[in-house]
């Protein structure tokens, strides 16, 4: 049995794909040391002879190559899990790029930390044009998955936790919380799974060691993504707490107020320093942010 099972969720992701499965030919462990799970999430593009072509050019290589048609990076996640035969599920996005111990790397942290369910480590963006987009400050990194909470093993900051494109779980978690909620979208669906960590008292931690370089698209940087993926996640919120009672919902809301406020005031910061699009993409993703969790038929 591998130690360790990557999977890759992919939906039309031609343009970055060969790359994100290049990453894992060359890992530090043996082949025979884990296997690669490529879920195609009824993908339209040319993914198919992508995955096809890989997997007849590394026969070294332990690879599974399976189609889930429901809809949704949950649903395909979850696939994944099921055709996985590790003890340890990592999970990369099919346009991120893992450093060459990635694998190895999860591997001795579990074995470091045996009462810790799942961890995330560094996330690096890569962009199209090579530029970090003028708008970019800490608050907005989560628009291009930028993680950096140093150089130190740790704890999550508060409501914080992995980000989807690099997070490594024990397969065992999902039989104490359950699997990821197909019901959520974009971001939610990770909040949740973590927030049923948390429910049943499972650890998981930052490990800084752990690197991946997440590519993003010039799309990606636009106003018009920022928006969408903003309203977006207000959205998601919404669904992710419909049955949670009235009082979780007032409690978002105002958190999301809250938060608007604080835009507000670090926008006037960023203006003093002469920084107007960090003024003005922070407000604008708080307020997006708020407006998608009150809009219907979104998702």
């Amino acid at each position: 049995m591998p130690k360790i099972s990557v999977i890759i969720c992919t939906y039309n992701r031609e343009k970055f794909l060969p790359k994100a499965l290049a990453s894992l030919v060359n890992q530090t462990i043996a082949p025979h040391e884990y296997e690669i799970v490529i879920v195609n999430n009824n993908s339209t593009d040319s993914t198919e002879q992508i995955v096809k072509e890989f997997i007849a050019s590394h026969p070294e290589l332990n690879i599974k190559y399976v189609v889930e048609t429901k809809k949704g990076l949950s649903a395909a996640r979850n696939k994944g899990i099921a055709e996985s035969s590790s003890n340890l599920i990592a999970f990369i996005d099919d346009d991120a790029e893992v450093e060459r111990n990635y694998l190895e790397t999860a591997i001795i942290f579990f074995n470091e930390y045996p009462a810790v369910s799942a961890m995330g480590g560094k996330v690096i963006p890569v962009y199209e044009n090579g530029k970090e987009p003028e708008w970019l400050s800490p608050p907005l990194w989560g628009l291009v998955t930028k993680v950096d909470w140093g150089n130190k093993t740790k704890k999550y900051p508060p409501s914080k936790y992995p980000a989807g494109c690099s997070m490594v779980f024990r397969k065992s978690v999902f039989d104490d919380v359950g699997m990821f909620n197909t019901d959520l979208y974009l971001r939610s669906d990770d909040k949740y799974i973590f927030r049923q960590l948390e429910k049943f008292d499972k650890e998981f931690l930052y490990y800084p060691k752990l690197v991946v370089k997440h590519n993003i698209d010039a799309y990606r940087v636009t106003l018009e993504s920022v928006k969408k993926i903003s309203l977006i996640v207000g959205a998601s919120e919404r669904a992710r707490l419909k049955n949670s009672g009235i009082l979780k919902n007032i409690k978002k809301v105002i958190e999301y107020k809250f938060k608007l406020i604080a835009a507000i005031v670090i926008a006037v910061y960023f203006l003093f320093r002469f920084q107007s699009k960090k003024a003005e993409y922070i407000i604008r993703n708080r307020w997006y942010t708020l407006i998608g969790y009150f809009k219907k038929n979104l998702l």
